[in-house]
Formats: structure tokens, C-alpha cells, sequence
């Protein structure tokens, strides 16, 4: 018994030790033992406006926040004012905000992610099952497009359709026809839809 007693205390030092080395917060060790955030690119998703973002500045959070983009695709951060946004990605927006912050802060790291992109969308209106707003992912065409609304409702008059697309002076009515878009091959009668395209069926 004598000749296990040192052992066993041993043994009970030992994972005393190791408990209080998990318990220690990573803090104490430095800044160096705690890892730098990583940015969310968002792949090549372009901000438009209306769309919401998150721009996080490492150890800055009076400048960071969720700003949404205006209507002339920009939004507003403070200490650096306007960022343009609107045909960026995220990776773009935070080149932005990182050279603006050099005049302020040394070596700035920062993160921009989309929180809603509520510019990515297109909007089937007219004598469909369910008109509304739908969200373009991926590649749409017309024909998909009045899939996702459920088909033609009774009255439709489906070789009458309208594609409005653009907006003020840039805006373009593209007349469309079902009929067409069944008989002939081609993006021509059966176009890839865009974001923000309105689709009238009267």
C-alpha cells in the first residue's frame, strides 16, 4: 500500500492539471491563439438595390452593422460614408470598405455577407394560378417561370404575354406568345429571365 500512494496522488494531480488547462479561457494565452473571422463571399451573387448586407470590421463594432443598399445602390457606413454596392459582390464590398478604412485604421480585416437579397427577384403578374413575387435562383426562363405560377388561369391570353424589363428610360416591353415559345427552339421566344423582369399575362 505504501509504494501506491505516490502514484495515485500523482495521478490525481495530473487530471487536476488537465481540468483547469480546459477550463482556462483562450483569452489569457493572447490574441494570437484566437483566429480571425472568415469572410463570406457569397459566391458571385451581384447586390442590388433593396438587398440587405452585414459588413463586420474585425475589433471595430461601432463601424459594423446590417446596412440595406438605396435605390441608387449604395448604403452608408459610418467613419467612411457611401460604399458603392449595386454590381459588387461581397468580396468587392469589402475591398471598399478596407480602402477607405486604411486613412483610419492599420491593416483593416473585413467581412460582407448578404443577409437578404431581396433584389434577386421577379414578379408574375396577370392570369396566372399565383401571381406574385417569386425568388430568381439560378437560371429561369419564361416557360419555368410560369410553371413556378402554376399555369395559366382561364381567361388568359397567353399569346399576349408582356416582359417588362428595366426601369424609366432603360425600360423594354418584349412582347411573348406561348404558342411561339412551344413551336420554335431558341432564348429568343423563351428568354432568361432577369432580376426585377416583370412577366404580364393579360
Amino acid at each position: 500500500m505504501k509504494n501506491n500512494l505516490p502514484k495515485k496522488a500523482m495521478a490525481i494531480i495530473l487530471l487536476t492539471a488537465a481540468a483547469l488547462l480546459v477550463t482556462v479561457p483562450l483569452g489569457v494565452y493572447g490574441d494570437d491563439t484566437v483566429s480571425m473571422p472568415q469572410a463570406n463571399s457569397s459566391g458571385d451573387y451581384k447586390l442590388g438595390a433593396g438587398d440587405l448586407v452585414r459588413v463586420v470590421v474585425w475589433k471595430n463594432a461601432e463601424i459594423s452593422g446590417e446596412f440595406r443598399v438605396r435605390p441608387d445602390g449604395r448604403f452608408s457606413m459610418p467613419l467612411i460614408g457611401d460604399i458603392q454596392a449595386e454590381g459588387s459582390t461581397t468580396e468587392g464590398v469589402s475591398n471598399q470598405v478596407e480602402q477607405k478604412l486604411k486613412l483610419f485604421i492599420e491593416k483593416p480585416f473585413v467581412s460582407t455577407i448578404v443577409v437578404e437579397a431581396t433584389s434577386n427577384r421577379i414578379y408574375i403578374l396577370g392570369e396566372v394560378v399565383k401571381p406574385g413575387t417569386y425568388n430568381l435562383d439560378g437560371s429561369l426562363t419564361v416557360l419555368q417561370a410560369l410553371s413556378l405560377a402554376g399555369g395559366f388561369s382561364t381567361y388568359a391570353n397567353t399569346d399576349k404575354m408582356i416582359l417588362v424589363r428595366g426601369a424609366g428610360d432603360g425600360q423594354k416591353n418584349l412582347p411573348l406568345s406561348y404558342s411561339k415559345i412551344l413551336g420554335t427552339l431558341g432564348e429568343e421566344n423563351n428568354p432568361v429571365l432577369q432580376r426585377g423582369d416583370t412577366l404580364i399575362v393579360p
